[in-house]
């Protein structure tokens, strides 16, 4: 997950890195019990920066510990055992497994209630490959928990608590409408802890962490740590709002969530069929940042770079090369990258795409038949990328060494004060240079020493493609 890992996965070891609108029955099979729904709706108003001008009982207004004690019922603890296989002779205690050894590692992160009868949500993540799952309550009764539905893409899994009922639930709110400033709270099992309860706002919205699929989660400055994955996003009204996903690695103050809405457009297919089904276009695609743009001459930032297409899929058939840029879908313009893999989310195997693209500057259409994608394979996947200012011009236009490597040029070493730093990094593999393909690092050499203009480069970078700018000057 490049600079960013999932909460949950940081307590390994601890305990024993992935990147999408509402549901019309959520109220009939999702919403808790009237008795809780109500009082889960009250206004709040404690978690401002300063105090209410009226004290809560005049204001008939919940106060935070109020709030915090409806709520906390319906967050749970999840604990899980998985199998690591290890070579032989390594140190520790583990169990022989043929020519190699088998470990148990316990792993922890949260949950909320989302029916009375024991559903619980949670992150994909947070399962992994488990072999046993165990959920317990605020209360500290504890349940054995099976898999009912899991969605790698949105990084979200449905468990069933075997043997529960009339538990309370957690009131679903919205996140279309939650702004930065708003208020929220979050309770989860940081590091084992147990129940615990982190406040703070929404830093922003709509945030991509260029993590493949996923796109537009919740930033907030509320404390995420490990074990906190998979546990609600409150708002101050003590509705769900989002799901604990991930933290920053090098910052603190930096978390993200899900945004509930993308998990209830998905959640009455997860829990009829246990997966979400979605049409696969078989291509690979980024943001356009304004220097791509410059190079590839659009008139502004706009549309999907396609960056990588898959052989004998979808796009494959229909022509599509790496550098079109999709800017229309079913007659909506495509601004960002994000909102193409959002659109792609919600279409199903076997349905008709219009799409418009970009080629050499002039406009293209095709109607794209979707195929099937396989279980936890993405329909399509994209990366964000940073729009970095230019060098200074008057450095030495390139700094780079380059060796042979399958497909491309492998950058071996970059000087510092290139064009190229803060671009290149070593380790990429260049596959296309302006266009053409490049034949080893010697070619990349030659045509890098002889360049006159700005540079587009498609790359491969930890195992994904990309498209980047280096100007020339």
């Amino acid at each position: 997950m490049g600079r960013l890992r999932a909460a949950a996965w940081a307590c390994v070891g601890f305990l024993g890195t992935a990147p999408l609108a509402a549901c019309d029955d959520r109220a009939a099979a999702l919403s808790p019990p009237p008795s809780h729904r109500g009082a889960a709706s009250a206004p709040c108003s404690v978690l401002r920066a300063e105090p209410p001008p009226e004290p809560p009982a005049a204001r008939g207004a919940m106060t935070l510990p109020a709030l915090i004690e409806q709520v906390r019922p319906a967050v749970v603890t999840i604990t899980t055992l998985r199998a690591l296989s290890f070579p032989d002779g390594r140190a520790g205690p583990a169990l022989p497994f043929g020519d190699r050894v088998q470990r148990v590692e316990r792993a922890i992160g949260s949950g909320f209630v989302i029916a009375e009868e024991g559903l619980v949500l949670t992150s994909d993540h947070v399962i992994g490959d488990a072999f046993g799952i165990e959920v317990q309550l605020s209360d500290e009764r504890a349940f054995e928990a099976t898999v009912v539905g899991r969605d790698p893409t949105l990084d979200v899994a449905l468990l069933k608590l075997l043997g529960a009922g009339s538990l309370r639930v957690a009131s679903l709110g919205s996140s279309a409408p939650v702004r930065p400033g708003d208020g929220v709270i979050v309770i989860g099992s940081p590091f084992g802890l147990g129940p615990t309860v982190t406040r703070g706002i929404i830093s922003a919205t709509s945030r991509p962490m260029g993590t493949g699929n996923l796109d537009g989660f919740l930033q907030t400055d509320a404390a995420i740590n490990p074990g906190n994955s998979g546990g609600p996003l409150f708002d101050a009204t003590g509705q769900v709002i989002g799901i604990a996903t991930a933290i920053h690695a090098d910052g603190r103050g930096i978390s993200f969530a899900l945004p509930i809405d993308e998990v209830l457009e998905i959640l009455p297919e997860l829990r009829e069929t246990g997966r979400v089904d979605r049409g696969r276009i078989g291509i690979s695609f980024q943001e356009v940042t304004s220097q791509l743009a410059r190079v590839l001459r659009l008139p502004g930032r706009m549309g999907a770079l396609i960056t990588e297409v898959e052989p004998e899929g979808p796009g494959s058939r229909l022509g599509f090369r790496p550098g079109d840029v999709i800017t229309s879908v079913e007659g909506r313009r495509v601004e960002h990258a994000r909102e193409l893999a959002r659109m792609l989310r919600r279409a199903k195997p076997g349905d008709e795409v219009e799409l418009i693209y970009k080629r050499d500057g002039v406009d293209r259409r095709a109607t794209m038949k979707l195929d099937p994608s396989a279980p936890g394979e993405p329909s399509s996947s994209w990366r964000a990328q940073e729009d970095r200012a230019p060098r200074d011009a008057q450095q030495p236009p390139f700094g780079v060494l380059a060796s042979d490597a399958l497909g491309g040029a492998r950058i071996e070493s970059i000087a510092p004060r290139s064009p190229a730093a803060g671009r290149l990094e070593v380790g990429d593999v260049v596959l296309d240079l302006n266009g053409a393909p490049v034949r080893g690092g010697a070619d990349l050499t030659a045509r890098l020493g002889a360049a006159r203009q700005d540079l587009l480069l498609r790359v491969r970078r930890h195992g994904a493609p990309r498209y980047l700018t280096v100007p020339a000057r």
